[in-house]
This record gives C-alpha cells, sequence and structure tokens, in this order.
C-alpha cells in the first residue's frame, strides 16, 4: 500500500491531473465513510486513505488535520447545492416540473439535496467556527445563498421583511426550510420524512402569499402611548 502521493509517475501534468484526481478520491471516501457511520465524528484518517488504497499519511500531505479534511468536504457540499439550486432556478427546469415557481423550485432541491446527503448536509451547519453572513463566508455558500435570494426576489419582491434589510426575506425563506429539513432528517417532526416533503409546498406558498400583506413597521424607538390621568 502506497504511503505517499509522490509515488505517482508521469509528466507534470500527469502526475498534476492525478493529484487533482486523488485529493477528490480522499473527499469521496471521507463522504462515503460518514453516510455509512451516521456522521463524521468517528471517521478517522486512517480510514479515509484505506478506502482509497494508502496509508493515513498520504491524508495528510493533502489535508494537514481532519478538520481541515472536513472543511474542504463541506466546500464540495455547498458547491454541489449550488448547482442544484442553479438548474432548479432555470426556466425550462419549471417547465419540466409544472412551472412549481421559483420557491417551490428552490425548496425542493435543497430537500433532494439533504436527504440524499443528510451527513454531509449537516456538517455543512454544524461545522464550527465557519463563517456565515460575512466577507469570510465560503465562496460556495455565498453562492447558494445568491441563488435563494433570486428565488426570493422573484416570487415575493414586496415582502415585507424588505424593510429590514434586502437580505431579511432570504434569511427567512432559507430558515424554514432549513428547519423544517432539519427536523425531518433528525426524525424530530411528526410523521414520516414523506409528510415533512408535502409541508415544503406550505413553506413556499405560506411564504409568498405572506409578502403581498401590508405589514404596519414598528419603530424600535416607538414608545407606549402613556397612561391615561384619572
Amino acid at each position: 500500500m502506497p504511503s505517499r502521493a509522490q509515488r505517482i509517475k508521469g509528466t507534470d501534468r500527469q502526475r498534476a491531473d492525478a493529484h487533482c484526481q486523488l485529493r477528490e478520491a480522499l473527499l469521496a471516501a471521507a463522504r462515503k465513510l460518514a453516510e455509512q457511520a451516521g456522521g463524521y465524528e468517528s471517521v478517522t484518517m486512517r480510514q479515509v486513505a484505506g478506502q482509497v488504497g494508502y496509508t493515513a499519511p498520504v491524508v495528510y500531505e493533502y489535508f494537514p488535520s481532519k478538520r481541515k479534511l472536513l472543511l474542504a468536504v463541506t466546500e464540495v457540499g455547498f458547491s454541489e447545492l449550488a448547482d442544484k439550486l442553479a438548474d432548479a432556478g432555470r426556466p425550462q427546469h419549471n417547465r419540466l416540473r409544472g412551472d412549481t415557481g421559483p420557491l417551490m423550485a428552490a425548496a425542493e432541491a435543497l430537500w433532494a439535496f439533504a436527504t440524499a446527503n443528510p451527513c454531509l448536509y449537516q456538517l455543512m451547519h454544524t461545522l464550527v467556527d465557519v463563517p456565515f453572513g460575512t466577507v469570510d463566508t465560503p465562496a460556495a455558500a455565498l453562492r447558494c445563498f445568491a441563488l435563494l435570494k433570486s428565488a426570493v426576489a422573484a416570487a415575493a419582491p414586496t415582502h415585507p421583511a424588505l424593510e429590514q434589510d434586502d437580505d431579511a426575506p432570504t434569511d427567512l425563506f432559507w430558515a424554514h426550510l432549513h428547519g423544517l429539513i432539519t427536523l425531518a432528517l433528525n426524525g424530530r417532526i411528526k410523521g414520516d420524512p414523506a409528510r415533512a416533503h408535502l409541508l415544503l409546498r406550505y413553506v413556499a406558498d405560506t411564504f409568498q402569499e405572506h409578502s403581498a400583506q401590508s405589514v404596519v413597521p414598528v419603530s424600535a424607538t416607538q414608545k407606549p402611548p402613556a397612561p391615561a390621568e384619572r
């Protein structure tokens, strides 16, 4: 069993391609092991190496620590999710699905990704110290948010949460979807996953309908009326 990735031979281009393929294989191995084990906590670098026919030192050449490996896994996850959301937002996609609308198309894409990759999905949202909502947010995660924001803007252009800021409606829609999906993945919602899946429609419809309702803003500095004098 090879102990070092440098044993790869060939031209510079061949070696570069081989190293890229090995890196992808290590990431795929980590994902496979996690899905088999029900999570990433018990996955070891030695196991990941063994899956691709190498010893542990090879993994460390690509990922200096398990955390670096997990960060790379989450980046791949967000990239794949972004591709799914982009595909769901294409007009031809909606026509094939009966013109479900941008919110429902995004909801379905998110559900399909999460249920097909439950351990990866949860890792993407639970790995500590990964910045979100800042300039340091991973690029693929920013792309996911931008695609969701595009769907929300198309379906609910006058949502009252826009008074807070232009990301607020997307944050709300994302929170509803993520909450429902997470509850379903963890068996913390009534019924089976099929019932939770059906609730996606209500999330999308309610969100869109709510955008048309007028909401009277409440100023943070507004004081309650003084009690009447007796």
